[in-house]
């Protein structure tokens, strides 16, 4: 008896008790000094990862957590995404989001060029700039009650576009590394990809309601739970057997519930668990940020932080305003997509798997990467809060003119 005591817990229990407890002890004390949140599971991460007091130092263990964290909560995502609203947003959302991302990228790489980065890491820099936090910008809309607002509509068409583009942008990143191959391999391989997701999505229509509707009407409520999670994780299963991420093939089944009959009671069942897959995400990205970096290279980071707010209001702010979105809507949809999003950490480890590092430098490079992500990403509200006053300071403007005018 004593020998089996002293076995002790499987890592993966461990690990998962740590990270659970301090994000919640670190996002109960964001949330009391009026900070959302995902800056304490952040916080709780760079505390208790290798880099600090070394209670979790496994990180490929760490980032399978934070993997299936990011399935769930873009299932969630497409799950609070109704069909109407997609077809609403149309050219909104497949124009102005190919804008924002393609202006994003074409700037990031026009200045690595001018600076001397490599042309091929240049543009990867620009992917990994491109991308918006679809979970930590979302929330915040619906937190306030302003995703169908014309800021609201914005933000949500332009970062559904990025999700859709990470598929795209997965296959262009290692064709830019040691191994890349041509331009014809690109179109094809998203080709494949968009054929693939054209199917899922048709095959979902017809499976997914199918089988909650017998789970709905011959069970109670645990087992309607357990198949919206089994289903979320069949279908982002699925998709990677043809090459494409986990986390989109989450996203279309969100959709696909979305669509049917039983997205309200989805959304309630599943709604507890939101919290945890963002706490363990969020934990984990923390985790990789070595706090030594912020301390010998703060002014680097400093700087570009504000660089790419910079390039990130430009990117945004052109592509609103030119699908006819007015001057304030412009200003305040650019700063709530001012910071970085989780995917581009998705998409950082896939470049470094072929020999790629932001700007071309190193292992320096990935740090600062990451610490000006984690940074933009906790300041989001900030930020948010920044661009709703501007916008109302114009939009009071535009009311004093209007009057002076009919006066």
């Amino acid at each position: 008896m004593g020998a089996v005591l002293a076995v002790g817990a499987p890592p993966l229990v461990e690990e998962f008790a740590i990270t659970v407890a301090a994000a919640a002890v670190f996002g109960y004390l964001a949330q009391r000094i009026g900070l959302v949140s995902i800056v304490g599971f952040l916080a709780a991460g760079v505390l208790i990862g290798p880099n600090a007091l070394g209670w979790i130092d496994d990180l490929v263990l760490v980032e399978q957590m934070g993997e299936i964290g990011v399935i769930f909560l873009m299932f969630f995502i497409g799950l609070e995404l109704s069909g109407e609203m997609l077809k609403k947003m149309g050219s909104l959302l497949f124009g102005g989001g190919a804008l924002q991302v393609g202006l994003t990228i074409a700037l990031v790489t026009g200045i690595g060029v001018v600076f001397g980065v490599n042309t091929k890491s240049a543009i990867y820099t620009g992917c990994l700039v491109a991308l918006s936090s679809t979970a930590v910008v979302l929330k915040m809309l619906s937190s306030r009650d302003e995703t169908n607002t014309p800021t609201g509509e914005v933000a949500v068409a332009f970062l559904i576009f990025q999700d859709i583009a990470v598929v795209i942008l997965v296959l262009l990143v290692p064709k830019l590394g040691d191994d890349g191959g041509g331009i014809g391999e690109i179109v094809w391989a998203t080709a494949r990809a968009v054929i693939v997701i054209a199917l899922v999505v048709v095959v979902a229509k017809w499976v997914i309601p199918a089988i909650l509707d017998r789970v709905a009407r011959y069970t109670d409520g645990e087992e309607f739970l357990l198949a919206v999670l089994a289903l979320a994780g069949g279908v982002a299963y699925g998709v990677t057997l043809f090459g494409l991420t986990a986390s989109l093939g989450a996203f279309v089944g969100g959709l696909v519930v979305a669509a049917g009959p039983h997205r309200e009671r989805a959304t309630k069942n599943i709604l507890p668990f939101q919290v945890l897959f963002a706490a363990i995400f969020f934990a984990s990205i923390g985790m990789l940020l070595d706090p030594q970096t912020i301390v010998d290279l703060w002014p680097v980071i400093l700087f570009f932080c504000v660089v790419v707010v910079c390039i990130k209001l430009i990117g945004t702010g052109v592509a609103a305003r030119v699908f006819k979105r007015p001057w304030p809507v412009v200003v305040a949809s650019s700063f709530v997509l001012a910071q970085v999003g989780e995917f581009a950490f998705i998409l950082e480890k896939i470049g470094r798997e072929a020999g790629l590092t932001p700007a071309d430098r190193g292992e320096d490079g990935s740090q600062v990467f990451i610490a000006v992500t984690v940074l933009l990403i906790a300041i989001t509200p900030l930020l948010f809060s920044v661009g709703r006053r501007v916008q109302r300071s114009m939009e009071d403007g535009i009311g004093e003119t209007s009057k002076e005018i009919r006066a």
